[in-house]
């Protein structure tokens, strides 16, 4: 419907056009005041798996809950909490609300000889309302690029920047990287998206999936494929065992370390380990001299990538060796201190470190939360206009990030601690609304949302109303 302002389908609120479900639910939209239209029928569209033949070399349906063995996943431990949810899906959820996960597979893409030389696909819901997918194809075993991939990487990212636009939020799309001898083709739903002339020069690359969920919410994303064409490859069979270091921030050769180490367990009775780990880079130092301090040992570390950019903010991943002296059942239970080392370390970071030893990882997904309660939409307000004796308030309601929106009885207008207007919207869930406010001189105005149910904590957007911007 014209005007909308969002739906009320299967039992539940939406600001989208688009949501997911099974059958053909009766479909009411939803005013700026909260007014309900008559009911008309979905259409339903028609599920198609025929895109499943064109990936020829492995397809991943995440029913294999032993994620560790095919994957490694990075973010921020406690932020990114993957889980195993219904129907086999991958379910990340990033409940501090800033956070991105990258999904790297253990199987690497190699391009074949046909006129196709590649293809990855993912089935998600990423790239919804305010989200973003991003999939890098990078040659070596990268567990994050960064803002800024290395010069030989091919990078493709799907936002709202993206047409089509038409992506509801927790609703899964199908997107593929098509890699030619004429150059790189996105598709989404099998229709392109994009396409750039660019024929990449490598034969090998991992394949890293980013995925970062709208902003502020509680953010959740959902994994339901994921395959690779060309020349299939064998996985080599490691666990990992995250390890943190003493300080977050990589030191100089001889800055004095904090005396935090990390256990040495893992590594007894391991025939050999490697330590990977990323960081972020600051604005200056040497990575060609990282190390890292193991206790009394220092670990050369190299990057795991060509090509890479040593610009501030850019993330390498790096790997090292682990000596036979830190191995075998015979030496200290823990490694004191642990910390990362480089010359003129300019407050780089340390995002992630971990051992990795031979054998099959025994951790298993555990089974992921309930869906996320409805969350209130995202208001926002400002001044449009402001004349000597009266200003222009807007106050917009925004729930198309959310997966499922929780309604509004509406919103009040305060003054100087004074109630000025009140706009009721019972059953509400977005819309934008102007008001006119009599107002001289400076003042300080609050909006205040009032949730529907009474157990919600009302949120404010506060504003000064100043003579310099009159």
């Amino acid at each position: 419907m014209d005007g909308a302002a969002g739906y009320e389908v299967f039992g539940r609120l939406t600001a989208s056009p688009e949501i997911t479900g099974t059958g053909r639910a009766d479909v009411r939209a939803v005013d700026a005041f909260g007014q309900r239209s008559i009911p008309v029928r979905a259409e339903e569209r028609p599920g198609d798996d025929t895109w499943r033949q064109a990936v020829l070399g492995s397809l991943d349906d995440f029913d294999d809950t032993f994620l560790e063995r095919r994957y490694h996943l990075s973010g921020r431990p406690g932020c990114v909490n993957p889980g195993s949810g219904s129907n086999g899906r991958l379910v990340i959820d990033m409940p501090c609300g800033s956070d991105t996960a990258v999904l790297r597979s253990r199987s690497s893409l190699r391009l074949n000889e046909a006129d196709e030389l590649g293809r990855v696909a993912v089935v998600t819901d990423a790239a919804g309302p305010h989200g973003k997918l991003v999939l890098d194809l990078v040659p070596g075993t990268p567990d994050r690029v960064g803002p800024i991939p290395p010069a030989d990487a091919v990078r493709v990212v799907v936002d709202d920047s993206v047409a089509p636009g038409t992506r509801g939020a927790g609703v899964l799309h199908r997107f593929e990287v098509v890699l030619t001898r004429s150059g790189v083709r996105v598709l989404q739903d099998g229709a392109q998206i994009a396409a750039s002339p660019v024929v990449p020069a490598w034969r090998e690359a991992s394949v890293l999936v980013g995925l970062t969920p709208p902003p502020s919410y509680p953010g959740r994303v959902v994994v339901d494929a994921f395959g690779l064409s060309g020349s299939r490859l064998p996985v080599d069979d490691v666990t990992e065992t995250q390890i943190v270091a003493g300080t977050l921030r990589v030191l100089g050769p001889d800055e004095e370390a904090p005396g935090i180490g990390t256990t040495r367990a893992p590594l007894r009775g391991a025939p050999s380990a490697r330590l990977r780990t990323t960081i972020r880079l600051g604005d200056g130092g040497d990575v060609n001299g990282l190390v890292a301090q193991l206790g009394s040992e220092r670990v050369p570390l190299r990057p795991v990538v060509t090509g890479w950019s040593g610009a501030q903010d850019s993330e390498l991943t790096l790997v090292g060796d682990v000596p036979a002296a830190l191995l075998g059942v015979s030496g200290p239970d823990s490694l004191t201190p642990f910390v990362l080392r480089m010359p003129g370390a300019s407050q780089a970071q340390v995002l992630e470190s971990y051992w990795e030893v031979p054998g099959q990882s025994p951790e298993k997904l555990p089974l992921a939360p309930d869906e996320p309660a409805p969350v209130l939409p995202v208001m926002t307000a400002e001044f449009a206009a402001v004349g000597p004796d009266e200003a222009t308030l807007v106050v917009t309601l925004d729930g198309s990030a959310a997966r499922s929106v929780a309604p509004v009885a509406g919103f009040e207008v305060y003054v100087d601690s004074g109630q000025a207007a009140t706009l009721p919207m019972p059953g509400g869930i977005g819309g934008r609304h102007e008001l006119n406010l009599a107002l001289t001189g400076n003042h300080t105005v609050e909006v205040r949302l009032r949730p529907e149910s009474p157990e919600a904590q009302t949120e404010s957007v506060w504003l000064e109303l100043s003579r310099s911007s009159r």
